[in-house]
Order: structure tokens, then C-alpha cells, then sequence
């Protein structure tokens, strides 16, 4: 197949999951499906975490020992599923809020005195050298994506506990993803009004830069400043 085929089947996969994945997770958590087929609950509540798991394996050097906590992992889940099968809503939970409580950290201590923000490492990796303007704008955008992620915990927390398992997985499955894009959308629109004289790039444009850059590869040190 061609380069471009294979590209262009890599992203129909990639948006099948995206859309797919959400779908299925509300049908075995917050329908019938919840009672009549839990397996199916456990295996799609804890498919992303075994995916990061066995890609991780497939990339780690150190693929005996991954392959041993694999094997591990496959007897204590074994051993409980029992225990999965009635409680893997917990299981989503977890994994929705506690994402995004891991998303908020790695923007937070970045805000630590004498650390770079976040952002403006992105920023950095897009336009080089910033102004002293573009790296307050960058620093205050890295603390308003720490606290987007925790509101985004936070809301998924007290729907969880307070409201109804149906409720709490409309908002998980299929309005988080929608969030963000919108949160995206209006930092853009922010920092046109705040920086109309920079080039027009978006956070997700210096994502890709900044890990494409040898500074960002665990072991590489970054450049000297």
C-alpha cells in the first residue's frame, strides 16, 4: 500500500476508536448491559490502561521484565475479575478523573518557581525565542489548562458520587473530548485579542514541535540556556 493509503487508514482507524470507544463504554456502563454483561464492562473499562501496557511493553528495552508484569497483571486479573464484574464502573472512574488529575500535575509543577511553564515550552518549540509579553501569556495559559483539567475531575467527582451513573457518563464518554476542543478554541481566541502580532499557531502545533525536539526525549538534556 502507499504511504498516503496508509496514512489515511491509520486515521479512520484512529477516529473509529475515538468514536467508538465512548459509544461502547456509556452502553456497558450506563444500560442494561451494566447487569446482563459485566465482562463486557471490565474488558472496556480497562482496555486503555492494557493498551498503554502492552505498548509500553512492545517499546520498553527492558521487554522481560514488562512481559513479566504483564503476566502478573494477566493473574490478578484472573484472580478478581469477580470483584471487576461488580464494581468496573469504578474502574472508569478512575481512569477518567485520575487522567485528568495526571494532566493538571503536569501542567502545575511546571509553575513551580524556576521551572518553565508548560505552555511556553510549547511556545518556544514553535516560535523560538519569546518576548517577555508572550512568556507571561504563555504562563498564565499553562494555569488556566491545570485548572480546566481539575474543574474537569472535579465535575466528574461530584457527578460520580452525588448524581446518577447515567449522568456521570454522558458527561465522562461524551463531553469531556468536546471540552477541550472547546478550550482549545478559546484560548486561541484569547490570544489573538492578547497577542495579535504573533503568528497565528495553535497549542496542538507546539505539542507536536516540542516532542519532536531531542530536548523532550527522556536522556537527552535539553540545550544549554
Amino acid at each position: 500500500m502507499s504511504f498516503t493509503l496508509v496514512r489515511a487508514v491509520r486515521w479512520i482507524v484512529i477516529a473509529a476508536g475515538a468514536i467508538g470507544y465512548p459509544v461502547l463504554a456509556h452502553y456497558s456502563t450506563a444500560t442494561s448491559a451494566a447487569t446482563a454483561f459485566p465482562s463486557l464492562g471490565v474488558a472496556v473499562s480497562l482496555a486503555p490502561s492494557l493498551a498503554i501496557l502492552l505498548w509500553l511493553t512492545w517499546r520498553s528495552p527492558m521487554r522481560r521484565a514488562m512481559l513479566l508484569l504483564c503476566a502478573v497483571v494477566g493473574v490478578l486479573l484472573w484472580g478478581f475479575w469477580g470483584v471487576l464484574e461488580r464494581n468496573f464502573s469504578w474502574v472508569y472512574f478512575l481512569q477518567h478523573a485520575g487522567t485528568y488529575v495526571m494532566l493538571a500535575t503536569v501542567f502545575g509543577v511546571t509553575l513551580a518557581r524556576g521551572r518553565q511553564a508548560l505552555c511556553t515550552r510549547f511556545a518556544e518549540a514553535v516560535h523560538g525565542s519569546l518576548t517577555p509579553e508572550e512568556v507571561r501569556y504563555s504562563r498564565q495559559v499553562t494555569l488556566a489548562w491545570m485548572l480546566f483539567f481539575l474543574a474537569i475531575s472535579l465535575i466528574s467527582s461530584v457527578l460520580f458520587f452525588f448524581v446518577s451513573i447515567e449522568v456521570w457518563s454522558v458527561f465522562a464518554n461524551f463531553l469531556s473530548f468536546p471540552l477541550i476542543l472547546l478550550m482549545f478554541a478559546v484560548e486561541y481566541l484569547v490570544r489573538l485579542r492578547k497577542l495579535p502580532q504573533q503568528k497565528k499557531h495553535s497549542i496542538m502545533d507546539g505539542m507536536l514541535a516540542y516532542w519532536k525536539t531531542p530536548a523532550a526525549r527522556p536522556g537527552v538534556p535539553p540545550p544549554a540556556r
